[in-house]
C-alpha cells in the first residue's frame, strides 16, 4: 500500500519587518503632525498694537518753587505718583487768544504743553490721544519737527526723554517768537517767548530737587 504524499511542512516566521516598519514610521508621523501644529502657531495674527492713550495728564496738589521772568514754576504732586514740575507765563494783556507754552517736567518723561489755540484749518479740533506733528519755526531760522498728542482739553502735549530735555528745547530757550503748525491743524499761531531760557532752567532745577526722589 502506497503511503500518501504529505506536503512539506511550512513554518511562518512572524512579519516581524513589517512591525519594524510602523515603529519606524509612528516617530515620523509624530515629527510630521508636530510640525503642522507648528506651522499653524506661526501663522497666527499678532494682537492689535494698542490704541494711544487719550487720557489727561496727571496732576494733583500744588506748591510754589520760584518765579521770574515773568514766569512761575510749580511743584505737582499728583496722589500716589512722583511730584513733577511745571513753569508757565502769565497772560498778557491783549493776549488773551495766542497760543500758551507751559514746560513740564518728571523723572522720566518732559516736554512742553501748547494750549490756547484755534486750528486754521476748517472744522480741525484736538482729538484725544491722536498724534500730530508739530512744525516749530523761531525767527533765528531754526525748526524742529516734533510729534505731540492730544490731550481732552484740545491742548497739544510734546514729550521729550528727560535727559535730553535741555537739548531739546534750546531752540524754544534761544527765541524770541516761534510759530506752530501741523498739517493736520493747520496753522496754530505765533508767540513770544521772553524768558523761556529761565523757564526751561528753572523747571529743570525744581525737577532734579523735587521729581527725582
Amino acid at each position: 500500500m502506497d503511503r500518501p504524499h504529505l506536503a512539506p511542512v511550512v513554518r511562518l516566521r512572524p512579519a516581524l519587518r513589517g512591525r519594524r516598519d510602523v515603529r519606524a514610521a509612528t516617530p515620523l508621523a509624530l515629527l510630521a503632525c508636530l510640525a503642522l501644529a507648528l506651522s499653524a502657531c506661526e501663522t497666527v495674527p499678532p494682537p492689535p498694537a494698542a490704541a494711544p492713550s487719550a487720557a489727561a495728564l496727571p496732576d494733583g496738589p500744588v506748591r510754589p518753587f520760584s518765579s521770574g521772568k515773568g514766569w512761575t514754576v510749580t511743584i505737582h504732586t499728583p496722589p500716589g505718583d512722583k511730584s513733577f514740575c511745571v513753569a508757565e507765563r502769565g497772560i498778557a494783556v491783549g493776549q488773551n487768544a495766542a497760543p500758551r507754552l507751559t514746560f513740564r517736567t518728571a523723572a522720566a518723561e518732559s516736554g512742553f504743553i501748547l494750549s490756547g489755540f484755534t486750528p486754521s484749518d476748517s472744522g480741525a479740533t484736538v482729538k484725544p490721544g491722536e498724534r500730530y506733528d508739530l512744525t516749530v519755526t523761531s525767527d533765528l531760522g531754526s525748526r524742529l519737527s516734533l510729534s505731540a498728542r492730544g490731550l481732552p482739553n484740545g491742548s497739544l502735549y510734546v514729550a521729550v526723554p528727560t535727559k535730553g530735555y535741555l537739548e531739546e528745547m534750546e531752540p524754544l530757550a534761544r527765541a524770541h517768537r516761534v510759530s506752530f503748525r501741523s498739517s493736520g491743524l493747520g496753522e496754530i499761531g505765533t508767540m513770544l517767548l521772553s524768558g523761556s531760557s529761565w523757564a526751561i532752567n528753572a523747571s529743570d532745577e525744581c525737577r532734579i530737587l523735587h521729581a527725582e526722589s
